[in-house]
């Protein structure tokens, strides 16, 4: 693999696997830690690399074997270990799924879009949608009236779906 062809497939993957590192690992810094060190093993392996292998597949399959030896090393507690054990026991050798990587790349482009709504808006539907606030509690929260929260969701929504739509008909 050269170089060009190299920064394609990071500049391709390297988002939606710091998300797929970040599920597994519950830290950002930690999981581009992961994702770095592994393109950085793939890059010494090139030449050995068996081209007709779903490199796809492969990469997410590193990823995912990183973190959780990264996790193993940090020892969490017991409700980490015994999530741990059912992990590896499900997915020790068997590679991610295609289905599995295209849910990530979703996500991703999910909250890529999320990152991209204005900052009110975007707020006021992470306050809703990620963190389960009511729109009374993000109203207090934000010093707003409720009106003015329906708003912004109403616009953070209406901008996801053309943001969303856009890049999906872009793939």
């Amino acid at each position: 693999m050269d170089k060009a062809g190299f920064k394609n497939l990071f500049d391709l993957h390297y988002s939606p696997l710091c998300n797929f590192a970040y599920r597994i690992t519950g830290d950002l810094n930690q999981a581009e830690d992961v994702v770095q060190d592994v393109f950085v093993r793939l890059w010494d392996k090139r030449d050995q690399m068996d081209q007709e292998r779903n490199i796809r597949s492969y990469i997410y399959t590193m990823v995912r074997n990183h973190a959780l030896e990264i996790i193993r090393r940090q020892s969490l507690g017991s409700k980490i270990n015994q999530e741990l054990l059912y992990l590896q026991n499900d997915t020790e050798e068997s590679p991610v799924e295609e289905t599995e990587i295209e849910k990530i790349v979703i996500l991703d482009q999910i909250y890529v879009s999320i990152r991209q709504l204005p900052p009110k808006c975007g707020e006021v539907f992470t306050l809703s949608k990620v963190n389960g606030l009511s729109y009374a509690q993000i109203a207090e929260h934000m010093d707003i009236s409720i009106k003015t929260v329906e708003n912004h969701m109403g616009k953070a929504l209406k901008l996801l779906r053309e943001m969303l739509n856009q890049s999906f008909n872009k793939h």
